[in-house]
C-alpha cells in the first residue's frame, strides 16, 4: 500500500489536473491508501468552497473516493500517537513549528507505523523522517 497525501488527491478535483498525478493514481488505484486525516482536510476545503453547488459535487466526490477505499482507510490509534509526538518534537527541536504542519505530521506518524511509502507531491514537509516519499508530479 501507498499512503496518499492530500494535495495529490485533491489534485483530480482541480479544473485542469496535472495529467501525470492523474495517471499514477490511476496505475497504482489497487494499492493507495487514505488517510482519516486527509479526509478532514479535504473535508475543511470543501466546506469552505463558496457556492453550495460547488460543494455538494466535491462532497459526492469525498464519499466516492471514501467508497473506493473502503478497507485501506487508515485511521489513529495509541501507536501512532506516540510516533507523532516524537516527530512533532522534531519538528520544533530543529526550530519549526507545527501551525501548518501539524496534519503532515500526523499523516507522516501514519506512514511510518505502517512503514509505508507516502505519495504527496510536499516532499520537503517529509524529509528527514525515515519516510520513502513518491512525488507523482515527477517521472
Amino acid at each position: 500500500m501507498i499512503l496518499v497525501d492530500t494535495n495529490v488527491f485533491s489534485e483530480l478535483v482541480k479544473p485542469v489536473p496535472e495529467p501525470a498525478v492523474v495517471d499514477w493514481l490511476f496505475e497504482h488505484r489497487t494499492e493507495t491508501a487514505l488517510s482519516a486525516f486527509v479526509v478532514a482536510e479535504l473535508n475543511i476545503g470543501i466546506r469552505t468552497t463558496p457556492g453550495a453547488d460547488k460543494r455538494r459535487l466535491l462532497t459526492a466526490w469525498l464519499e466516492r473516493l471514501i467508497a473506493e477505499h473502503e478497507g485501506r482507510t487508515i485511521g489513529f490509534d495509541l501507536a501512532m500517537a506516540r510516533r507523532w509526538g516524537t516527530l512533532s518534537a522534531s519538528v520544533l527541536i530543529a526550530g519549526g513549528r507545527l501551525g501548518s504542519q501539524v496534519f503532515d505530521t500526523l499523516i507522516a506518524a501514519q506512514a511510518a507505523d505502517r512503514d509505508l511509502p507516502l505519495a504527496t507531491r510536499n516532499v520537503r514537509h517529509f524529509q528527514g523522517v525515515g519516510l520513502t516519499l513518491i512525488n507523482p508530479w515527477e517521472p
